[in-house]
């Protein structure tokens, strides 16, 4: 038997009060009719206690029910003992596109349990074509490694770095996490913008241990190879209308020189338009420093918000809403880069952030996949608790019920 809160034991040392009450407690004196006392002696008056212990069974019944309500405030309980499988072994559903390594798994199969390590850890069947191998979150599904009762596990997996999301579990399980290297090396053309006479081109990299952009300039004809399946992007003049108060009409012109450098940089035309009739905006990108609510456009809004506690100059709300935290100076504007800052506004990728995320081949090391081991014998596991705390409250209830019954019969 175990208990939750063993300090509560402690009180068991209030066993001592039913035996002091029971000790200190005084005899009562009896009266006696007589004709005369002329026959009694004269002797020292003396007024006597009860130092036996008298009612045995009602002091034992008191001090049961003392030591049950300790127990119950240290809630014991005991471990159920489960029956746990000796090794487990999970896999990655996308290791199984791997037709050398769906070889060995199969043969495996044959002897052991394979489990497929997505949500439900369903078994393995060699002949099912039908497996989703979408991206999964090793660290949702190691949490729920409970589920296995095993006393080993063995995990095979791809351990691709944008699967470890959230915080690093901690489990009592111990796990051999095995990384399949399944990774191919990618060089992919992302898109192709056209410019007057010439193409850019960007292109993505991805190995297994890094994953890097290129960006490139090739003339107009030499980009007709590059065309395969990916549609060319004209260069249209971005919109930019802006509308401020007079208090915040200082900040327009930090706000164009910003995309004026990326204009610069990224060869991307842009125009800046004072509004003049809200109600007729049509603007990629509006710039609003009002204190009314602005205007619904379709492109992206910059709106005023100071935030003391923001830590970027501009910060996003949502995919269309943006907030400029703080007054912009010449030192805000250097020091927090602020022409980097505006970069999103422009939204010259709305679809690249999807490719980007499937071609993202990066494996993280053994050490960062592992997940952190706990002592099983220091970890509370209620679904294998037998708590006792009921029992113990009918036992009280039961004690103090014949305890009452003795004590009215005893007339103590």
């Amino acid at each position: 038997m175990f208990f939750a809160n063993p300090l509560y034991l402690w009180a068991l040392l209030g066993l001592a009060v039913p035996v002091a009450i029971h000790l200190w407690s005084k005899s009562e004196g009896k009266t006696i009719q007589v004709g005369s006392i002329s026959i009694f002696q004269e002797s020292e008056t003396t007024q006597s206690n009860s130092l036996h212990l008298n009612e045995w069974i009602l002091l034992l019944l008191r001090m049961l029910a003392v030591a049950l309500l300790v127990f119950i405030l240290a809630e014991p309980f005991a471990k159920a003992q489960t029956k746990k499988q000796d090794l487990v072994y999970l896999v990655e559903p996308g290791l199984l596109e791997l037709q050398s390594f769906k070889l060995v798994l199969d043969s495996l199969a044959e002897k052991e349990e394979v489990k497929l390590l997505q949500k439900g850890f369903s078994a393995y069947n060699p002949e099912d074509t039908l497996i989703d191998t979408n991206t999964i979150n090793y660290w949702q599904l190691v949490q729920d490694l409970q589920e296995l009762q095993a006393d080993h596990i063995v995990v095979y997996s791809q351990s691709l770095a944008k699967s470890l999301k959230g915080k690093r579990p901690e489990i009592p399980e111990n796990i051999n996490w095995i990384t399949i290297d399944s990774t191919a090396v990618v060089d992919e053309v992302l898109q192709l913008r056209q410019f007057q006479d010439s193409v850019e081109v960007l292109s993505v990299h991805s190995t297994s241990d890094k994953l890097y952009f290129t960006k490139e300039f090739v003339a107009s004809k030499n980009a007709q190879d590059l065309n395969k399946g990916i549609g060319l992007i004209a260069t249209d003049t971005l919109s930019i209308s802006f509308s401020a108060t007079d208090s915040l009409t200082s900040q327009i012109p930090f706000l164009k020189a910003g995309f004026e450098a990326l204009n610069s940089y990224l060869n991307q035309p842009i125009v800046f338009k004072q509004i003049e009739n809200p109600s007729e905006i049509e603007a990629d990108v509006l710039i609003w420093l009002q204190p009314n609510n602005p205007p619904e456009v379709d492109g992206i809004t910059l709106l005023f918000n100071p935030d003391a506690f923001a830590t970027h100059l501009i910060e996003p709300v949502d995919a269309k809403n943006y907030v400029l935290t703080q007054l912009i100076t010449r030192k805000h504007a250097v020091t927090n880069h602020l022409p980097e800052q505006l970069l999103p506004l422009l939204n010259l990728h709305p679809k690249l952030a999807i490719e980007i995320y499937k071609y993202d081949n990066r494996v993280a090391s053994s050490e960062g996949i592992q997940p952190l081991k706990i002592d099983e014998d220091n970890q509370l596991d209620k679904a294998s608790m037998i708590p006792f705390a009921p029992w113990f409250w009918l036992a009280l209830v039961l004690v103090l019920i014949v305890e009452r019954m003795v004590s009215r019969i005893r007339k103590q």
